[in-house]
């Protein structure tokens, strides 16, 4: 019985039947490289599914603040638009909050953009942070922290 079915726990359980039951049987080196590979891939996903939403939520929390920040400092109305026209929802469904996240992004670009025109050495400064913070983010998610074959079980 699986007593933590999340998608990552799936993917992790995947992954160690692939490493303890299909690996030992395949003795072609560059078959078994593929495998690894591919097991990989399935630990990034795992790794990926455990925070992404939480990520998307808290970034996008942070670029809405930017551009209402933006929009009123400067008065611009493509900056509120972009605001106005992004939000976050209640729902935890993966699709709901990519579409939230690609919003509030919206907002954040269309932000930047004019704070880069403009030359505000004050927005820009907080604009790189925030994405700095992102890259950082991304890294985490994308790169494989985890090891492979690892079990959070």
């Amino acid at each position: 019985m699986i007593t933590r079915p999340s998608t990552s726990r799936v993917l992790e359980d995947v992954v160690e039947e692939i490493l303890r039951d299909i690996m030992p049987s395949i003795t072609d080196p560059a078959q078994q490289i593929r495998l690894h590979m591919l097991t990989i891939v399935l630990n990034n996903c795992a790794n990926a599914s455990e925070r992404e939403i939480s990520v998307m939520r808290d970034e996008s929390a942070v670029y809405l603040e930017f551009a209402a920040d933006v929009a009123a400092a400067t008065g611009s109305p493509e900056v509120a638009a972009a605001v106005e026209a992004a939000h976050i929802g209640a729902s935890l469904v993966l699709s709901d909050v990519i579409t939230d996240y690609q919003r509030a992004s919206r907002a954040f670009s269309t932000a930047m953009d004019l704070v880069m025109d403009t030359v505000d050495r004050e927005f820009i400064g907080r604009g790189e942070d925030i994405l700095r913070t992102r890259m950082d983010n991304e890294r985490a998610i994308l790169s494989g922290v985890s090891d492979v074959g690892r079990s959070a079980s």
